[in-house]
């Protein structure tokens, strides 16, 4: 809700905020000293500016970040109402996106998930949801480490054929496992829901029960437990036992990049043919 009045304090805050931006783009201070002046009373914690190199056709290469409450999204609609806009509300998020004197102005709030019907954003998933498909798999990265994230419990050699193609041709690596470790161990299959919070882009999944409304299989395919090897984009037969061989590794002696036989019993290496052979000074 806009508040009213501000305090002194509060004014002179966002004021000496705006100050600091003053040798970086006087117009988007300006800007900022204009809202604080014809719109006291309306939500504001602070202020950011952010250019754009490339802009969009008919976006503003400037814009001025009206800094309000994460979750109020009733700033969003004051602010809206005050500039003569309209806020865009996607899922649990408000954005505010206006333009004044030829700068950008844009804020964002996300109602809280305890305020959010959760049971209404459930969804099931469309090859639109994730990241791509394979073997007819909907499969998606997921966290921070690598891990793939499909949907259905499909059979194990279908869940290690799509987590290898997915590493070869998105990565351009080789995933194996550890030493004495199998990754059909890294294979866990559960019940989840798809939840669009905040959107539909930004979803969220929801381990639950299987009898939970909504919950559909879900395999999650720890790859980060597996050991991930470089691969070169053309086959060459080692040198040694002439098996075929896409794999590198770093050889840190030579300064460079090796080719690395697969056999476990021949584990030979040699150079890149495209690698610089070290002189005899650099061996000095």
């Amino acid at each position: 809700m806009p508040i009213s009045p501000p305090s002194a304090e509060r004014t002179q805050h966002l004021s000496e905020q705006l100050e600091r931006f003053t040798t970086r783009d006087d117009g988007q201070v300006a800007l900022g000293r204009r809202l604080i002046a014809d719109h006291p009373g309306l939500p504001l914690c602070g202020f950011a500016i952010s250019h754009s190199i490339e802009p969009e056709p008919g976006t503003p290469e400037h814009s001025l970040i009206l800094q309000v409450g994460e979750h109020d999204t009733d700033a969003i609609t004051a602010w809206a109402n005050a500039l003569g806009a309209q806020p865009v509300v996607d899922g649990a998020r408000h954005t505010l996106t206006a333009t004044l004197d030829g700068i950008g102005i844009w804020a964002t709030a996300t109602v809280a998930e305890d305020d959010y019907d959760m049971d209404q954003a459930v969804f099931t998933p469309t090859s639109d949801d994730v990241t791509c498909s394979y073997r007819g798999l909907l499969v998606t990265e997921i966290g921070e480490d690598g891990d793939l994230l499909l949907v259905g419990h499909p059979p194990v050699r279908d869940v290690l054929a799509v987590t290898s193609a997915y590493y070869r041709d998105t990565c351009g690596q080789r995933l194996r496992p550890f030493d004495g470790y199998d990754l059909t161990d890294s294979i866990n299959r559960r019940w989840g829901r798809f939840v669009a919070y905040p959107t539909r882009t930004e979803w969220q999944v929801r381990f639950v029960p299987s009898d939970t409304p909504g919950a559909i299989p879900v395999t999650w395919m720890h790859a980060h437990d597996g050991h991930t090897q470089d691969l070169a984009s053309v086959v060459e037969r080692c040198p040694n036992c002439r098996r075929p061989s896409r794999g590198l590794a770093y050889d840190p002696l030579e300064g460079h990049r090796v080719r690395v036989c697969p056999s476990p019993a021949c584990r030979h290496r040699w150079p890149l043919a495209d690698s610089p052979t070290p002189s005899v000074k650099e061996h000095a």
